[in-house]
């Protein structure tokens, strides 16, 4: 394709109109024609910026698909063939559409492309075809027949065993019953490994049942993922597996075939083979499928556990146990022999026996503290979420050894070393004044004897150090603390005293400071007044002065409110206006403001937030109505809107004339596996909401399949996160299900 046919019409899109991550796309023009320079530098920031902008971490919008035709165009005709194949399948691949008129318009635009985009199957690069195959994969079975055609010629004529098994993998997403009848050649021994590990992936994808002989391959090949180098559509191989089997309802084969792995990665210690690829492979498809099932930690712990007897795979299986909060009192001995040692994996062996709550931490933490950062960050956690296991107890050589260290540390403050930094016998930079801290806060009053350390670092972490002192300190016992907060409170930057303001009222119940520092705070527009106005919310009745200010801040002009934030901060204020004075009339505007968030982009949570304060108004709401219903036909939006429609027309069956089995039924797809925390405990909280008479039975076993199922349905955050995020969602659940079927 010539150029000129590439750009022919580009100029005649209206470009400023459509808009992409970063608003109107008219650069977009501009970055498509410089794909085509000659400085390699300028086309790679032209390429990054496309992606940035059109497919901003997996985002698509109004401009992406308007840019499709020409990102396709420009590679049938030879521009960065490989690298916008790739741009053009993760834009295919999105479903995080912010944006495009219609549902899946991102993908279909690409669809419409396939007739440039499938010759490049037969490309003389080899990563082209490989890009192509993948690229066409991400359209799904809308690809139709004639790329499904192209594929398997493909797979037919092609002689690259990484290339070949890519088009496997490419089939099953397009046709899978012609991928079916590949896997019986794909699995042939006959053929090269890279391959027969794409026909085993195939097969279980495609739905054939696990069998021996599946099996058989898997231990042939292991570990599968060296046979995988250079895939672009599989880069942890096992994983997939297991994943693949999990997903289709083969729990117990899933979490048989990692515990296999695991034994043959056991085995390789045991013979003297280099046992690392086998053992990573294995224990990160053990970490991962425990991320998803709520019942494989207890089952793949005990094959992992062996690993912890030597020093070269100790390291790969440490995290793990830490994570999953399985009680495991046999792999104790060899996680003391572990924390008694100088290397890094004896700082995570602590502090895995902090997380596990073995009575050997204390003391190997007050011997080695300087040395055990993360360790400290493990008791802290524990002395500050209040998880189980029980914090640390507060024994005299740990207290000991916590006020050295947070002398030394605020020693190092003062002279103006790194911030929050560690002296230099310590293994990593972390923020150990936090830690510290944490942990003395956790301990509460039977860690008096540390306030001086923790007046010293008052000046420099005054947020880190109030807390803390709030905690340990006897208002009756401590005048000298109290003074020591007032005078924090009453010099230098802001969140440093209203932090020492928060906590002298924590400590004596005086809000005097704190209404003091946070009067002006409110009155200027400007990041975090959010935060101060949840300071303020937070005095009750105390508030009471702060008044004016917080009525200024409800009327302020909604033109004045342009971040989310500002908004939430706007309606925190209306809400503390009602509680101070009982006016609801002077909230709805805020809330109604609020919701009209809904729509644009990244504004959900303004919208929930509205529509929290909409539940407390109750009736009076009722204008607010049609942007609840509106909000009903969003995901991220509908539990906020249900639970406020329910509070505004309080025991009817059909609030706002939608009848109570409905709303349930727009609330559950809201929770679903692999999502947040948050926004499974707002569609919970709004079920419980919901008349236990409205639920179907069909409705009662979906919610009993989230309370008591293997499939966790938290999946997003950190890894030590997600499993005790899905545990508190588990109880939640179990709480309204209780509710609903006593």
């Amino acid at each position: 394709m010539d150029l000129a046919d590439v750009f022919a019409d580009l100029d005649r899109v209206a470009w400023p109109e459509v808009h992409h991550a970063y608003g109107p796309a008219d650069d977009v023009p501009g970055l498509l024609r410089a794909l085509t320079g000659e400085n390699r530098e300028s086309v790679a920031e032209a390429e990054q910026e496309l992606w940035s902008s059109l497919v901003h971490q997996g985002s698509v919008y109004e401009a992406t698909v308007v840019a499709v035709p020409f990102l396709a165009r420009l590679a049938a005709a030879g521009v960065r063939r490989a690298e916008l194949l790739g741009m053009l399948g993760a834009i295919a691949e999105s479903t995080d559409e912010r944006g495009p008129g219609r549902p899946g318009a991102a993908r279909a635009e690409v669809v419409e492309q396939l007739p440039l985009m499938v010759p490049l199957l037969s490309d003389a690069d080899p990563g082209v075809r490989q890009w192509a195959a993948w690229a066409v994969a991400q359209c799904g079975q809308a690809a139709g027949p004639a790329a499904s055609a192209a594929l398997r010629r493909r797979w037919e004529t092609e002689a690259d065993p990484v290339v070949r098994a890519d088009v496997l993998s490419a089939c099953v997403r397009i046709d899978r019953t012609a991928a079916r009848h590949l896997c019986v050649a794909a699995l042939a021994a006959s053929e090269p490994s890279p391959v027969r590990v794409a026909g085993l992936l195939a097969a279980v994808r495609t739905g054939r049942p696990w069998d021996t002989e599946l099996a058989a391959v898997v231990a042939a090949l292991a570990p599968l993922q060296p046979h995988t180098s250079g895939s672009v559509s599989e880069g942890s191989p096992l994983w997939a597996l297991a994943a693949g089997l999990y997903e289709r309802g083969s729990v117990d084969e899933a979490i048989e075939v990692v515990v296999a792995a695991l034994e043959r990665a056991v085995e390789a210690t045991r013979v003297g083979v280099d046992p690392r690829p086998a053992v990573a492979e294995a224990t990160w498809a053990a970490e991962s499928l425990a991320l998803r099932s709520r019942t494989a930690p207890s089952r793949l712990l005990p094959a992992m556990l062996p690993l912890l007897d030597t020093a070269a795979t100790a390291a790969y299986v440490l995290e793990a146990v830490s994570q999953w909060g399985e009680s495991a009192p046999q792999a104790v001995p060899a996680l003391v022999a572990l924390a008694e040692g100088t290397s890094e994996v004896a700082d995570l062996a602590l502090a895995v026996l902090v997380s596990l709550g073995a009575p050997e931490a204390s003391d190997l933490l007050a011997r080695h503290l300087p040395q055990r950062p993360l360790a400290l960050e493990a008791a802290s956690a524990l002395a500050t979420t209040r998880r189980p296991p029980a914090p640390l107890p507060c024994t005299t050589p740990l207290l000991d050894a916590v006020r050295e260290r947070l002398a030394a540390v605020t020693a190092d403050i003062t002279r103006g070393g790194r911030r929050g930094s560690l002296l230099p016998d310590g293994l990593t930079t972390v923020n150990e004044p936090v830690h510290l801290a944490g942990l003395l806060a956790g301990w509460g009053r039977s860690a008096r004897a540390a306030i001086p350390e923790l007046l010293d670092v008052l000046p420099h972490r005054p947020s880190v150090a109030g807390r803390a002192l709030a905690a340990v300190a006897d208002a009756q016992l401590d005048p000298h603390v109290i003074t020591a907060l007032r005078t924090s409170a009453e010099a230098g930057p802001r969140p440093g005293r209203v932090a020492s303001a928060t906590a002298l009222h924590a400590l004596t119940g005086d809000a005097g400071a704190l209404v003091a520092v946070l009067g002006p705070a409110l009155g200027e527009r400007s990041e975090p007044r959010d935060q101060w106005v949840r300071a303020a919310v937070s005095l009750g009745a105390q508030a009471r002065s702060l008044l004016p200010r917080l009525s200024a801040m409800a009327a302020e002009p909604p033109e004045t409110r342009t971040s989310v934030a500002a908004v939430r901060a706007g309606l925190a204020a209306a809400g503390a206006v009602r509680e101070l004075t009982g006016d609801q009339e002077s909230v709805l505007p805020l809330v109604l403001e609020g919701l009209t968030w809904a729509s644009r982009p990244w504004g959900e949570q303004a919208a929930n937030s509205a529509a929290e304060v909409a539940v407390l108004l109750g009736p009076d709401a009722r204008p607010a109505v049609p942007h609840l219903l509106a909000m009903l036909d969003r995901p991220d939006t509908a539990a906020a809107a249900a639970r406020a429609l329910v509070a505004v027309h309080p025991g009817t069956d059909r609030p706002a004339g939608v009848p109570l089995t409905d709303l349930v039924d727009r609330v559950l797809p809201a929770v679903v596996p692999g999502g947040h925390l948050r926004p499974a405990l707002a569609a919970f909280h709004a079920l419980a909401a919901i008349s236990p008479a409205a639920f179907t039975p069909a409705q009662l076993d979906r919610v009993r399949l989230l309370a008591d199922g293997d499939r966790r349905v938290v999946g997003s955050g950190s890894h030590t996160e997600i499993i005790h995020d899905d545990l508190e969602l588990r109880a939640v659940a179990r709480r309204v299900l209780g509710d609903l079927v006593p």
